[in-house]
């Protein structure tokens, strides 16, 4: 999931010596809130050798019918989950046609690139959501990335950047359990998972 305040990646991009692009087009004829696309990249791999990667959805067509739709997702090892919620209608709805852009820097240095776990024994004892302090972390990110090391069945995450916090956010959803997501009983992410993680990239 991309987040943060700067959205112009002509800005961010020109000074790295590489980036590569993957761009997966998405056109399900299931029509389901929650999917997952294969990825061509392992990023598992990626997260072990210290490459930093993150996604933004582009919609095929904005019109009426899409334009109070935000497409959020996650990596895993091998996928890209992705789910769409209706800010008007407050529920997650069908998966629009979109395409998925996977930037992928192998070139990334040290200092630019950071991945950091919610586990945190603070948020445990103040019972909040799960947040990532930047207060010690000395960076400033421009991108972020969530990422799951294990393919659990959680509950769709939103991320907030604040100055110097990251937190895990949930959205309520109006269905009536008739959605995918709140019929299967999705769960939130628990307080002893130490398996999701956020790549910050600060150029």
């Amino acid at each position: 999931m991309v987040v943060g305040y700067d959205i112009d990646f002509n800005i961010i991009l020109p000074n790295m010596i590489s980036v590569d692009v993957i761009r997966e087009k998405y056109d399900s004829q299931s029509k389901i809130e929650f999917d997952s696309i294969p990825s061509q990249r392992k990023f598992s791999s990626m997260m072990t050798n210290g490459i930093p990667f993150f996604g933004i959805p582009v919609l095929d067509n904005l019109d009426p019918s899409n334009n109070s739709i935000v497409i959020g997702h996650n990596f895993d090892n091998t996928n890209v989950n992705v789910f769409s919620y209706c800010v008007k209608k407050k529920c997650y709805v069908k998966l629009p046609k979109f395409t998925f852009c996977t930037f992928i820097i192998p070139n990334c240095t040290s200092k630019s690139y950071r991945s950091l776990s919610f586990n945190s024994k603070i948020w445990k004892a103040l019972r909040k959501n799960p947040f990532i302090g930047l207060d010690t972390s000395s960076i400033n990110p421009s991108c972020i990335s969530l990422y799951l090391s294990k393919n659990n069945n959680f509950k769709p995450i939103f991320l907030i950047q604040r100055i110097k916090q990251v937190k895990i956010k949930y959205v309520d959803c109006n269905c009536k359990k008739t959605c995918s997501i709140c019929k299967d009983n999705i769960v939130s992410l628990s307080k002893n998972e130490n398996n999701v993680e956020c790549i910050f990239f600060d150029p």
